[in-house]
């Protein structure tokens, strides 16, 4: 039987805070709970529905619900025994990365001597494209996604032509990489080309 404690249901309002915020202040509140407790998370962010979903795939917490009211996202998440959430310094990396990724697109587009890409494979979660970026060893470069593909939080592999970008993209899933889509940049526009 459960204590008052444990079946206590927290509140975490986050609205109004954009990717990455939600998903680390959720996680954060997460390691503070006990086993069985109930965390109801509101939050305005356009990428928290996915970003929440695929947190707590990787984490071992349930999800109890998730639903969208107006322009905010409820979800209702439980506190798993065998959940384990990435430490502080996890999401200090996290934000590193961000820092990273971000200067290298700065430098693909300000360096004359680099081909630019013209393809970009979209993952379904973040962590899926940093995955895959190491598996390929180079092979293509994990820049910020595009708001033009998608305005939320994520990352995308950057590469120069179709049948490079079709060959990458149907390795990753045949290797189990939840890759999504392959887009085409064409001017200041991006088109899904695949599949």
């Amino acid at each position: 039987m459960k204590t008052l404690e444990e079946a206590k249901e927290e509140l975490l309002d986050l609205t109004g805070l954009m990717c990455p915020l939600p998903v680390v202040l959720t996680s954060e509140k997460m390691k503070k709970l006990k086993e069985g407790q109930l965390l109801t998370v509101l939050s305005t962010d356009p990428g928290f529905e996915r970003d929440v979903y695929n947190w707590c795939l990787q984490t071992g917490n349930e999800l109890v619900s998730l639903k969208k009211e107006g322009n905010k996202v409820v979800a209702v998440l439980r506190k798993r025994s065998e959940a384990t959430e990435p430490s502080l310094w996890h999401w200090i990396k996290f934000h590193s990365l961000g820092v990273k990724l971000h200067l290298r697109h700065l430098l693909i587009q300000i360096n004359p001597f680099v081909k630019k890409p013209d393809h970009f494979i979209t993952f379904v979660a973040l962590s899926e494209g940093t995955r895959a970026e190491k598996y390929l060893a180079g092979r293509a470069k994990l820049i910020p996604i595009p708001d033009e593909i998608d305005p939320r939080c994520g990352v995308v592999l950057a590469v120069q032509g179709y049948q490079r970008a079709k060959d990458i993209y149907e390795e990753l899933q045949k290797e189990g990489f939840g890759v999504e889509a392959i887009y085409r940049k064409e001017g200041k526009e991006y088109r899904r080309v695949y599949p």
